[in-house]
């Protein structure tokens, strides 16, 4: 059994620092947290906070009991050496004449991956990087982003323990508790952007808000794929602060309060709208859909992290299934890999990672 190093626990620490951005850095920046300790204790802390804002590195330091001069600087991310809406933090730590840095992971990013260290090292500032599977998991979106110029795709869906999602004739409220509702609020309040289809809205009328008063600081972008400009004037979303983005066909005739993304498809490239997204900065996603929409994401392979919340209770063979696939051999099921299943209430929260076909 692995036993931490010290590093390694003033690293995780740093990363519970970073998980203080969880639901309030979702656009553009990664969760970065930063502690400084010089001769043995613990002198200042800091966390990115919001897309912006100071960076980890400089509130440790702006926020240090004392001289930072040979501290030791613990980062669960690479500090940045480019010039951005704040200065390269690597200037910053310099500057401070900080002895030693610890980094959880390199940065992502092709414009600072391993610039950062050898700009410190240049600086004759002792740098170790742990590469802790920690680090990663804390910003799954910003590393895709970085990588893929695609954002990290969830897909959620509230279904009866027999995988239908509404009766027939579409009634669905409610086939899950409520804590496995108030828990879809966590997933919402961490993402950048909120995706769903055009029948969701016409049947739902959802606001896809984040109304959790623990989150409020949170709005992310909510997506209506609706290529042919059915939705209503009066939609609740239009009701409720925030952006709405629209992907239309050219042709569509939409409400004024609305972003267009414009097409000339007969649907929405789900792929092209991911790279929007991310052109945005935009790092996660949440999708919120019916069986159609799910079924495509499904089909394309275009989601990193199922989310099922499952009720012990069954609405049989006529009820709506959460998504419509037409899979005739078993070699063409849709694989994943099961990643947790926890208990919400009444419910079962599971959480599957994307796999590869056996085709």
């Amino acid at each position: 059994m692995h036993r931490p190093t010290v590093d390694e626990l003033y690293t995780l620490a740093a990363i519970r620092l970073a998980t203080k951005g969880l639901y309030r850095v979702t656009r553009n920046n990664p969760r970065v947290g930063c502690l400084l300790v010089k001769n043995g204790r613990v002198i200042g802390r800091g966390a990115h906070l919001h897309d912006g804002g100071a960076h980890a590195e400089v509130q440790a330091i702006a926020t240090a009991s004392e001289d930072a001069s040979g501290a030791t600087a613990y980062v669960n991310l690479e500090p940045c050496c480019i010039e951005g809406r704040t200065p390269p933090c690597t200037v910053t730590l310099i500057a401070a004449g900080i002895q030693r840095v610890v980094i959880g992971e390199l940065d992502p990013n092709p414009e600072v991956n391993g610039s950062g260290v050898r700009e410190l090292q240049d600086a004759s500032i002792l740098v170790t990087v742990l590469e802790l599977a920690e680090a990663r998991s804390l910003n799954p979106g910003f590393y895709k982003r970085m990588k893929h110029a695609r954002p990290y795709v969830r897909v959620k869906a509230g279904m009866s323990l027999d995988g239908r999602v509404a009766m027939e004739s579409g009634e669905s409220q409610w086939i899950t508790s409520p804590d496995a509702r108030e828990d879809v609020q966590r997933l919402r309040a961490r993402s950048g952007a909120i995706v769903t289809g055009i029948n969701t809205i016409l049947n739902d009328d959802p606001k896809l808000t984040v109304r959790d008063s623990r989150f409020k600081s949170s709005s992310p972008m909510r997506v209506v794929l609706d290529t042919q400009g059915q939705i209503p004037s009066d939609a609740e979303l239009f009701k409720h602060p925030g952006e709405v983005v629209l992907v239309s066909n050219s042709s569509a005739k939409l409400p004024p309060d609305s972003i267009k993304w414009e097409h000339n498809n007969d649907r929405a490239d789900l792929d092209n709208v991911h790279k929007r997204l991310a052109d945005v900065g935009v790092n996660e996603v949440l999708v919120e859909a019916g069986p159609t929409l799910t079924s495509s994401y499904l089909q394309t392979g275009l989601w990193d992290e199922l989310v099922f919340y499952v009720a012990p209770k069954l609405l049989g063979s006529r009820a709506r299934p959460v998504a419509q696939l037409q899979i005739d051999a078993l070699c063409d099921a849709i694989n994943g890999r099961l990643h947790s299943i926890d208990t919400i209430g009444d419910d079962l929260r599971i959480v599957i990672m994307n796999g590869e076909s056996c085709a």
